[in-house]
């Protein structure tokens, strides 16, 4: 049995079916694919057509060097098809429990499994803070996951709060969209770095480097990020708080942030401690008022309150390096 019928979820389908094992795909969406069709629009993946493709079948060569997420999701729905995968759609997984030789798995029915192989992803529920004062809000509050385009603000004052991949984006789609003011809360400043350094995809980059101390390799990354994109400083945006490959994160792919940053189009605020009825108020005391404000504030894997499994699972809910009970996998 496979939770989650996402990329990583067919994979592994794919995989145990050219080794005669037919693994039965549950999953919570209406379509394969459908988590990719319904992100924001402009949005492409930041790794390139050619690692982007899942086992034995690469993605088609007509995409362009940076897929676009809709078709993407078409991808995704052919691998399915093609692989003959037993996919059962309109089935969210809410508890999984041993039993006595196998598993136990809840949806609208119950499953019975000898294995099961968690497949749901990193980015599976959208995690919304819970600020002081956001249920007064007069304005339009949503997490990135429901964002679709910037025209819903076109006219309007606009805060971003959180400056991962999602949300430099949102804050740059914002701009071109016609927002009347576009402003972004930072907490921590992230490594920016253009999505090709001297034409060459920095994911490539990275794999190149990637066999080298962690720490020598985010000193180099630092050293050409300084260069491709200058010192960010005197845009309101402090020095990079962590390295990528010391901490294991991507780092923010820019991707139209930084050009709308320099020209003042874009302005960056501290972290927000609390709404008011009109706007925010952020971290140093000051206040600002906006119309809408877009929570790019990440995702948790959900798996905690579904997973009836002790040992399984560290502090923040991800899968601890080595699983204690046979018959898991994640």
């Amino acid at each position: 049995m496979i939770l989650g019928a996402g990329a990583s979820g067919l994979g592994v389908g794919a995989a145990l079916a050219r080794r005669g094992i037919r693994a039965l795909l549950l999953d919570r969406d209406s379509e394969v694919g459908g988590t990719w069709a319904r992100r924001y629009d402009r949005l492409h993946l930041h790794t390139v057509r050619r690692y982007s493709g899942l086992p034995y079948h690469p993605v088609p060569r007509t995409e362009p060097r940076y897929v676009p997420t809709k078709s993407y999701a078409r991808y995704l729905a052919s691998y399915a098809r093609r692989f003959q995968l037993d996919v059962r759609l309109g089935q969210p997984v809410r508890r999984v429990r041993g039993s006595e030789g196998g598993w136990n798995i809840q949806t609208d029915r119950e499953w019975r499994a000898r294995a099961v192989v968690v497949a749901m992803g990193r980015h599976n529920v959208p995690r919304l803070p819970e600020w002081p004062g956001a249920r007064d809000f007069r304005g339009r509050l949503l997490h990135s996951h429901d964002y679709a385009n910037g025209y819903m603000a076109a006219g309007q004052r606009a805060l971003v709060i959180g400056i991962g991949n999602s949300g430099a984006e949102i804050a740059a789609d914002l701009v071109e969209s016609g927002a009347a003011q576009v402003s972004i809360a930072v907490r921590t400043p992230p490594p920016i770095t253009s999505r090709e350094i001297a034409g060459i995809p920095v994911q490539l980059l990275g794999m190149l480097f990637a066999p080298f101390p962690a720490v020598f390799v985010d000193r180099l990354g630092l050293a050409l990020r300084r260069m491709g994109t200058g010192d960010l400083r005197s845009y309101g945006l402090g020095r990079e708080a962590w390295g990528p490959f010391t901490a294991r994160r991507p780092p923010v792919i820019d991707v139209g942030f930084l050009g709308h940053l320099k020209h003042g189009r874009i302005a960056v605020r501290p972290d927000v401690s609390r709404f008011t009825r009109g706007g925010v108020m952020f971290a140093d005391g000051s206040e600002a008022h906006v119309d809408v404000v877009v929570a790019a504030t990440g995702y948790t894997t959900g798996l905690t309150g579904i997973l009836e499994v002790a040992g399984v699972l560290d502090a923040r809910g991800y899968p601890v390096a080595e699983t204690p009970r046979p018959g898991l996998y994640f």
